[in-house]
């Protein structure tokens, strides 16, 4: 662990440089994520560990962290990686396999002195850039993360990405269906009408599996995933080395504090479509969705978010469902609101770092009016 002089101040800022340094701190880490407004329970202690030891054991590791005496008040995974395999740069701990790096900042604290020294100490980071490709910039916690980059001499550029559906839980089902389309409410009642003469229609809910019970469970579900176009285009879990014990041991995690949640969609016994989330501080995240494509025409994925809809409308403690993912056409009708994910980019108050800083911007420009070029001669 490498750790910085105290300030005259309460707030001290410790910087954690491995997975196991992580993990030490996990009870006061995963309070911190209790008193935050992030609700993934992915970005824990022991999941975010567990992301680290799979996806970056050799990676340069730096979780810059703030204590306001004993107690942690913000904290920031970060990793070194290479952009365009040339230009180093710090990023979150997170990939397209699972989201596990996030800012947690605590509500109840001083958000703006705490900011204040979580700038200080990324501005002294070994890297010249910091590239976060998904973050949610709107977000309260990262719009103070950024302004307080910019009042220390930092360059920040923010590049919108896409958009995010949520669905709100908190009305009655007939309700939410009532503001819902009449092309989507048709489209339910038919899909769901021919698949019923196919076999009785049923959604399976796993949420309180034991650790010992996951995985058979969760075999099931990637098979689904595995039988059909990603599995044939070599994009499946079960076609990439080492990805399934990846999900095995997080979803072992998160059935053992109960944040797991598997959903299986089954036509007169026979599971025909798949749904893998975590569920932390009422909200239902969906990551993961897979269908039997022998049932395509009967629109399996969407009669899956139907029957989950109209279960979460109905638990009590869940008030939103997130889809995590870019919102899609297939999305869009389902959800009631979305928030903003783009890309934020941080050019640390350094000379070499804003050397790189205008060459990219430089090079950038080049390529944008060679492709313009390009399409003019096409």
């Amino acid at each position: 662990m490498l750790q910085r002089p105290s300030p005259s101040s309460d707030l001290r800022v410790e910087v954690l440089d491995s997975a196991d340094a992580l993990r030490a701190t996990a009870r006061e880490w995963d309070d911190l994520w209790r008193r935050s407004d992030v609700t993934l329970p992915t970005v824990c202690a022991e999941p975010a560990a567990l992301w680290i030891d799979t996806f970056a054991p050799d990676a340069t590791i730096r979780i810059v962290t703030v204590r306001l005496a004993d107690r942690l008040v913000a904290a920031l995974p970060l990793l070194g990686r290479t952009l365009g395999r040339v230009v180093p740069v710090g990023d979150l701990t997170l990939n397209p396999w699972s989201p596990n790096g996030e800012l947690l900042l605590d509500t109840e604290a001083d958000a703006a002195a705490i900011v204040g020294r979580l700038a200080e100490a990324v501005c002294d980071l070994p890297w010249p850039l910091l590239w976060f490709e998904m973050v949610p910039h709107q977000a309260n916690r990262w719009t103070a993360l950024t302004e307080s980059l910019v009042e220390r001499g930092a360059q920040v550029d923010i590049r919108p990405g896409h958009q995010i559906g949520r669905v709100s839980l908190e009305r009655p089902f007939d309700v939410y269906m009532a503001q819902r389309s009449k092309n989507l409410r048709r489209s339910v009642r038919k899909d769901l009408a021919q698949l019923e003469r196919m076999g009785h229609v049923e959604l399976r809910l796993l949420d309180h599996l034991h650790p010992d019970e996951v995985e058979e469970a969760l075999q099931r579900a990637f098979a689904l995933e595995d039988s059909g176009w990603k599995g044939a285009g070599g994009t499946s879990v079960l076609k990439n080395e080492g990805i399934f014990d990846f999900y095995l041991r997080q979803a072992r995690y998160f059935a053992g504090c109960g944040a797991l949640r598997l959903a299986f969609l089954e036509c007169g016994g026979r599971a025909i479509a798949f749904e893998l989330g975590w569920i932390g501080k009422g909200v239902y995240h969906s990551f993961k969705v897979g269908y039997n494509e022998d049932y395509r025409e009967f629109g399996p994925g969407h009669l899956l978010r139907y029957r989950l809809i109209e279960h979460g409308c109905a638990a009590p403690g869940l008030h939103h469902i997130d889809y995590q993912g870019p919102i899609t056409a297939a999305l869009r009708p389902w959800s009631t609101e979305t928030y903003a994910i783009g890309r934020l980019a941080v050019c640390l108050p350094r000379l070499s770092s804003r050397a790189l800083w205008s060459g990219l911007k430089a090079a950038r420009q080049v390529s944008r009016s060679l492709r313009h070029a390009a399409a003019w001669l096409s």
